[in-house]
């Protein structure tokens, strides 16, 4: 009987797609890596360490969408294909001519560079193998390759592009596994006599109720590279109790790989170990448990038989047995805890003097301890939930109320506290500032900005290109964004990544050289809406 595994396979057998660059499939990453807070949505395709290879669709269709951002994809081009999936392309260095071009249109006639362009089914038709871009390093990228998706149209789930690429790509090596983790459950269970969490131990014995976690990555033959593991089954005495085929992934269930990793031990050390037993709260489709969500009960004094079986796309496969002694052991209680117990299975609202946290039923995994404080301060309104981070399935919300008047109400905003300071969008409300928030790690803060940003000249000039560099400076709320003008005409400015730098080359621009003086004016708003409007003269 074919597993889930080897019968998807027969479900995309009707869609043939063909891969969006010409030379040799190479993976830098496969789809669903576990990631903090999301799954790797994709295929990382080497682009041999340059950019500018072409890149083409990899089927029929038409450009849905053109998208331009300094963070996520950066530069991303999306093809909705009618056999209902749409193909994404992402962290690209620049457009074809002609998706350039309405690009362009879009961004003046939105007078910004940051853009979203959504096209319909005769704006932009395009045949399987077309160029439509050229491989690039923008948005979160940390090195040239290309970031290939594909999505089911109509509920925009990521699915595993090798299901329409596998063909393309070789793979004979197997997964290997590198470490296995014991989770006594709380409460209910022993791993040689401690509720610890520990690594596994060659004679080590067990009681009551456990769960197991394993570190392990997938190889690929010429690549020091390691990836993801598509499907992963533990037995115990023969029977299957858990498996995890990462075969498609829900957008709104993208956070729950925080819930199925160990995210405690991946905070500190880097290294996801995935538990093969299903937290109460998560509902990842791609998990599957016996009536027990795969915690293990051991109630007999002798040796339990367990497996794990690791297999890639391809079916290289892993075999790994160990064995767990049952031993009759005394189950402590588990520690009191100081503080407050957020409750996975309803709705959990904490105030403090001045603050209230609401997070509905649903948005925590499993039961969560924190411990809510005000650290020490007279001049600020700061609350503090947990020490480190911990994150949330969904975001909860968060309100501060506001002591004294002001002048403008709008001008509060929170910020988070959390190694950089992260802006958050409020509204107020009678008295009240409230927020999302989707990590109860860090101190969030209320604060109110009512300075507008600052606008310094690093470089104009009218010689060459007529370059034009300023440096945009907000150290309240950070700068929301951005316009430039020339003698009254809008001209396009680009944000250089990872500075606080704009530029705009003018002979990029409609703007035509006349060797006069030109009046230029940049408007700059912050994220209170405080503006800021710097004006100098120009000759281009």
């Amino acid at each position: 009987m074919l597993t889930s595994l080897f019968a998807s396979l027969l479900l995309f057998a009707q869609t043939t797609f063909i891969p969006p660059m010409t030379h040799e499939i190479s993976l830098a990453g496969n789809f669903g890596e576990p990631r903090p807070n999301h799954f790797h949505g994709g295929l990382d395709l080497r682009t041999e360490g340059v950019e500018g290879k072409a890149v083409r669709a990899i089927g029929d269709g038409y450009v849905s969408r053109i998208t331009v951002s300094m963070s996520g994809y950066g530069n991303a081009v999306y093809v909705t294909h009618p056999e209902g999936y749409t193909s994404i392309y992402g962290h690209l260095q620049r457009f074809s001519p002609r998706l350039e071009s309405l690009l362009k249109k879009w961004q003046y006639e939105h007078e910004q560079y940051e853009a979203d362009v959504r096209l319909t089914a005769v704006d932009c038709p395009v045949s399987k193998g077309q160029l439509i871009a050229f491989s690039g390093n923008t948005g979160y990228s940390f090195g040239p390759h290309l970031h290939l998706e594909v999505r089911e149209t109509a509920t925009w789930s990521m699915l595993d592009p090798l299901e329409f690429l596998g063909t393309y790509v070789n793979d004979s090596v197997a997964p290997k596994l590198h470490g296995i983790r014991v989770y006594p459950q709380r409460g209910r269970g022993v791993y040689c006599h401690s509720a610890d969490v520990q690594e596994l131990k060659e004679d080590g014995t067990a009681w009551g109720d456990i769960g197991i976690g394993i570190y392990a990555d997938d190889y690929m033959q010429n690549s020091s590279n390691h990836y993801g593991i598509r499907l992963t089954q533990l037995f115990v005495d023969g029977k299957e109790v858990f498996r995890a085929d990462v075969n498609g992934v829900p957008p709104s269930c993208n956070r729950m790989v925080n819930s199925w990793g160990d995210y405690d031990y991946y905070y500190r050390h880097s290294t996801w170990y995935l538990k093969s037993f299903i937290e109460p709260g998560n509902t990842l489709p791609i998990l599957q448990g016996d009536v027990n969500r795969g915690i293990i009960h051991i109630g007999e004094e002798r040796d339990y038989q367990l497996e794990y079986v690791l297999t890639d796309y391809f079916g290289n496969t892993l075999h790994h047995k160990f064995t767990i002694k049952g031993q009759q052991s005394e189950i402590p209680l588990p520690p009191k805890t100081s503080g407050t117990w957020l409750r996975w299975d309803q709705t959990n609202v904490v105030s403090l003097p001045g603050m209230q946290l609401v997070v509905p039923k649903g948005f925590l995994a499993t039961d969560v301890a924190i411990q809510p404080s005000v650290p020490e301060s007279q001049q600020s309104q700061t609350y503090q939930f947990t020490k480190q981070s911990c994150p949330l399935l969904y975001d909860a919300e968060l309100s501060i109320a506001v002591r004294g008047l002001v002048n403008d109400s709008s001008k509060w905003y929170i910020v988070c506290h959390y190694g950089k300071d992260l802006f958050l969008e409020g509204t107020f409300h009678n008295g009240w500032v409230t927020s999302r928030v989707r990590d109860l790690g860090g101190t969030y803060e209320l604060m109110y900005d009512d300075t507008p940003p600052e606008v310094i000249a690093r470089h104009t000039t009218g010689n060459d290109n007529g370059t034009i560099r300023l440096e945009l400076k907000d150290l309240q709320s950070g700068v929301k964004s951005y316009k430039g003008y020339v003698d009254g005409q809008f001209v396009l400015f680009q944000p250089q990544p990872k500075s606080s730098l704009i530029t705009c080359r003018l002979s990029d621009t409609p703007l035509r050289r006349n060797g006069q003086q030109r009046r230029l004016r940049v408007v700059v708003d912050d994220n209170c809406n405080n503006r800021q409007t710097y004006e100098t003269t120009i000759n281009y």
